[in-house]
């Protein structure tokens, strides 16, 4: 009798203990997890438009490969991007890094595919994604992502957000790909109400008699809309507002971004 009654209070005892070291290790973990959480949410920092990088991409002719060019880079080491894309219908992505040596610009090839003894196999079908970056420095992280829209040709380019777009006639045998490049390509010291964003082509960026339309962030009549070319910025005239909708004539394709 006394020997059942022992066993039976050393089962309990193993039990209790048990029970309490499972509490005491999700403790642990809910803590960990807790800590890590406000320590990412810590090191993401808010970067003002005007001190974002800019950021593009430039299919290939075939479409199979892009371009990626980031340039005004402030206060980083490390840059690390992410790009996810569907191909029928599969999640497909790639990843990678840069360490910087105090260099303000970078580009790197992203190939919609894979190779291996100069073989490719290449992802077919893409038409949107996402990419992500992550510039990581002594005063924390910044963290920026941008939709993109790939598209063959046809008659309008549109980015992924629906706010801007450009009506015309586009060649069928060439690729471009429209996307907000997430900062400014060039200093500017007016008020931005729209974009910046950007269609990218490895083939003729003319556009002409071509209709824009952009979304603005704000009512107003003064907005004055300009193109970047990849030198520099210039104004287009011919600008007509009404609401927040901002639409005008262009000629050719690039970065455009409207003030006021």
């Amino acid at each position: 009798m006394k020997k059942n009654l022992t066993i039976t209070l050393i089962v309990i005892a193993v039990l209790l203990i048990t029970v309490g070291a499972i509490f005491i290790m999700r403790g642990r973990r809910n803590t960990e997890t807790s800590n890590n959480n406000q320590q990412n949410q810590q090191e993401t920092m808010e970067t003002p438009l005007a001190e974002r990088p800019f950021v593009s991409l430039t299919p290939r002719a075939d479409g199979k490969e892009f371009t990626l060019d980031i340039i005004r880079i402030k206060n980083t080491q490390t840059i690390e991007y992410e790009m996810v894309y569907e191909s029928h219908g599969l999640s497909r992505g790639v990843i990678g890094s840069v360490d910087l040596k105090g260099e303000d610009k970078v580009q790197r090839k992203l190939l919609l595919g894979s190779c291996s003894k100069n073989v490719c196999k290449y992802d077919e079908g893409v038409e949107q994604g996402t990419l992500t970056l992550r510039f990581r420095g002594s005063a924390g992280t910044e963290k920026f992502t941008s939709d993109f829209h790939l598209q063959q040709g046809g008659k309008e380019l549109t980015s992924m957000d629906g706010n801007f777009k450009i009506s015309g006639k586009f060649s069928a045998s060439t690729f471009y790909l429209t996307m907000s490049t997430i900062g400014l390509p060039e200093k500017v010291e007016s008020k931005i109400v729209g974009g910046p964003y950007g269609i990218f082509t490895a083939g003729s960026s003319s556009a002409k008699n071509s209709t824009l339309t952009m979304v603005l962030s704000e009512t107003t009549t003064l907005a004055k809309l300009f193109l970047f070319d990849g030198k520099s910025s210039t104004e287009q005239t011919g600008v007509k507002i009404e609401g927040n909708n901002l639409t005008a004539t262009v000629n050719s394709l690039g970065t455009f971004f409207a003030t006021e």
